[in-house]
């Protein structure tokens, strides 16, 4: 586990943060809430969930497949990570596109 790595700060657990925008996806663990947190491991998969979106309304089918497998390493990544917290954030294309409340 990480939180028995030399030089971490005991008294914070880390927190995932995953940022879902229309081309990518990126999961970034941080050591906890601070000022400035120290990143503990940063992974970013290009999805392309936006491809098509101008003309269909819809995220890529295909995209969506891919993440939500994504999804699924990067919590596994987390909870090796030791996080106890996980946010997702996502653009404004992933919440508006017709099929993006289902995605979400």
């Amino acid at each position: 586990m990480l939180s028995d790595s030399q030089g971490r700060l005991q008294d914070r657990r880390p927190l995932s943060i995953i940022d879902i925008g229309s081309n990518s996806i990126r999961l970034v663990v941080y050591e906890g809430l601070a000022r400035s947190p120290t990143v503990l491991f940063n992974e970013k998969m290009l999805a392309g969930l936006g491809r098509g979106i101008v003309s269909t309304g819809k995220l890529d089918p295909e995209a969506v497949t891919r993440s939500m497998e994504e999804f699924r390493r990067f919590r596994a990544l987390s909870d090796q990570a030791g996080a106890e917290q996980m946010y997702v954030l996502a653009t404004a294309a992933a919440r508006e596109a017709v099929n993006g409340p289902d995605f979400i």
